[in-house]
């Protein structure tokens, strides 16, 4: 597989999503939550980025940006931009 496609936050509107491979374990999701997690904190407390890598219907693409939310379902960016969780396939912190 190719290297993701970099994108701005602005340009998620653009994107149609795409389930990750649903061969994830329970463990890599949980995992995959609390990176999630500390990232949204980041985001609040020091105003950091994170690279977030999500799949969709053209491939593999990611942006680097803040999280402000959290939920079981979405990740909300700086600007109010969201992206689906169930599309996320990793967040790197840096």
């Amino acid at each position: 597989m190719g290297a993701a496609k970099r994108l701005e936050k602005e340009e998620l509107v653009t994107v149609s999503f795409r389930k990750e491979n649903q061969h994830v374990t329970d463990a890599e999701l949980r995992e995959r939550f609390k990176k999630l997690y500390q990232a949204m904190l980041l985001g609040n407390n020091f105003h950091s980025k994170v690279k977030i890598i999500f799949n969709t219907e053209t491939g593999q693409q990611e942006v680097y940006t803040t999280i402000w939310a959290t939920t079981d379902k979405f990740v909300v960016l700086k600007g109010g931009m969201t992206i689906p969780v169930y599309a996320i396939s990793d967040v790197i912190l840096d």
